[in-house]
């Protein structure tokens, strides 16, 4: 049965359905509270107005209104939390702006108007019911307090000016100004009813003269005035109303749909960390296979290479060394596809522990000391004394600083200088690698952590590379939960910064 209303929420030309919002509901509590407060002002009210002011009420009839009143209102203040319950569940279940039960019939008059393509829910239906009913309620008893306090000779009809307020609140602008005609029709009733001897009256003998309710014209000239004020206050209250309602639906609309695309959002993240991890999966297998068969191929050609010189022709010679350097290029590139792999693909799989990162960095620097002594290039160390261990992983951290170095040296001419420098900042560990290389031009600067992407200068400068040094990087300090900048423009060199926080998670 619900998936066929759900279905039958989503059938062409039928509109979405647009849940009640809890403000909706706790107004109506609002209504209840505010009833407490009249029910306990009309004891004060009469007993005040018979000492204080030159009038006389009749005690018997009030008391005994504002009893039956405060029965009333407890019986619908018990009732209400059920209301509220059940409303509050069914409108949070609805996380999305179609839900299968509609409001109709009595329940989409009293409720404000919608775009088109949008209806109201069942619980607002009930709710508007709910309120319309204490509405109507409240103007008949206020109706017939009227008539035990003075009639139409009592300036308490002012009051019925609040409930045509309250409707304008939480009801549409037809049916407040249903409201305001009752409230009209009540006090006519009242009125002519006094003034044609049908009903008793029960004068105030204040400042009004004993027999000024049978007079028509006065009577029908303080009708006229309530009636313009109940339509005007009916008029001016709805659309105000009308232009809040508007902005509070924009709102509720906008907070839906941008809930909707945060679902998208995420169920498209998840699938692009899906095959993501399938990547990397994928490039760490192929690069693991590879890396036997090749390490063989590079030991035999080695072998036969090191074969005396005249084992081999000139030619033959030639094709083996060939075949051997590019045997040694695809052993790099497979290294390095594995270390993008295992940065990609191991954040949870791989544990952190403490690393000491300036001893790994004396170690990576070490290694490349020939390297940049075979290019002419000078590195120039500095490392702090007093740096503290970092939660991670020490292979990946090792490849990241290789690759930063060892691009720096690669990008810089003969005499050039790489300076290394690792210190401390608040929470983690920085790290800087500066060169006087050939620099990276400003359109390149985007796309240097992309795989395989290597600037035409630098294809130029230095044909051996992988393209695969920068986005090593990036993974690295992305999976250590750092951040990586670059600053260079052509012929003015390199600068790179790592920043690591102390706990290496993200």
């Amino acid at each position: 049965m619900a998936g066929g209303e759900a279905r039958a929420a989503d059938e062409p030309g039928r509109p979405a359905v647009l849940p009640a919002t809890e403000e909706l509901i706790a107004r109506i509590g609002w209504l209840i509270r505010l009833r407490w407060v009249a029910i306990a002002g009309i004891p004060i009210f009469v007993e005040v107005g018979r000492r204080v002011l030159p009038i006389q009420f009749h005690p018997g009839p009030l008391y005994a209104i504002a009893a039956i009143l405060a029965a009333y209102n407890l019986s619908v203040s018990l009732a209400f939390p059920l209301i509220r319950a059940h409303g509050v569940r069914r409108a949070r279940a609805a996380k999305v702006m179609r839900v299968p039960e509609r409001a109709g019939g009595v329940a989409q008059f009293l409720l404000p108007p919608l775009p088109t393509g949008l209806a109201h829910g069942r619980e607002a239906g009930e709710a508007a019911l709910f309120a319309n009913l204490q509405i109507t309620v409240d103007l008949i008893v206020l109706a017939v307090l009227l008539h035990f306090a003075g009639g139409i000779e009592n300036p308490a009809q002012v009051f019925f000016l609040f409930h045509v307020i309250i409707a304008s609140m939480l009801l549409s602008r037809p049916a407040t100004y249903v409201h305001a005609s009752l409230g009209l029709l009540l006090v006519t009733a009242v009125a002519t009813g006094e003034l044609w001897g049908l009903l008793p009256h029960y004068s105030l003998y204040g400042q009004w003269r004993p027999d000024a309710y049978r007079d028509a014209s006065l009577v029908g000239a303080q009708l006229f005035l309530l009636g313009v004020t109940l339509y005007m206050t009916a008029y001016l209250g709805t659309a105000i109303v009308v232009r809040l309602r508007r902005r509070e639906l924009e709102v509720v609309v906008l907070s839906r749909r941008l809930a909707e695309e945060a679902d998208h959002l995420q169920a498209a993240f998840t699938e692009v960390s899906a095959a993501e991890k399938a990547k990397s999966q994928y490039m760490r297998k192929v690069a693991h296979e590879l890396r036997g068969p090749l390490g063989t191929i590079k030991t035999a050609l080695s072998v036969v290479l090191r074969s005396p010189a005249d084992a081999l022709s000139a030619a033959s010679r030639e094709l083996i060394e060939m075949a051997h350097g590019r045997a040694g290029e695809l052993a790099v590139m497979t290294q390095a596809l594995l270390s993008l792999a295992r940065a990609r693909g191991s954040k949870t799989a791989v544990e952190h522990v403490p690393v000491d990162l300036g001893a790994l960095a004396g170690y990576v620097l070490e290694k490349l000391r020939l390297r940049a002594e075979e290019r002419g290039v000078t590195v120039i160390p500095d490392i702090g004394g007093d740096l503290r261990e970092m939660q991670g992983e020490a292979e990946g951290l090792g490849d990241m600083m290789s690759n930063l170095v060892e691009n720096a040296i690669r990008y810089t001419p003969n005499g050039g200088t790489v300076t290394f420098r690792l210190h401390g900042a608040r929470g983690g560990l920085v790290i800087d690698v500066q060169d006087t290389g050939i620099g990276i031009p400003e359109a390149d600067l985007p796309r240097i952590f992309e795989e395989f992407f290597r600037s035409k200068e630098a294809r130029e400068f230095a044909p051996d590379g992988t393209g695969l040094g920068m986005a090593i990087v990036k993974a690295v300090v992305d999976q250590h939960g750092g951040s990586i900048s670059v600053e260079s423009a052509p012929g003015q060199g390199t600068h790179v910064r790592v920043e690591l926080p102390l706990s290496g998670a993200g």
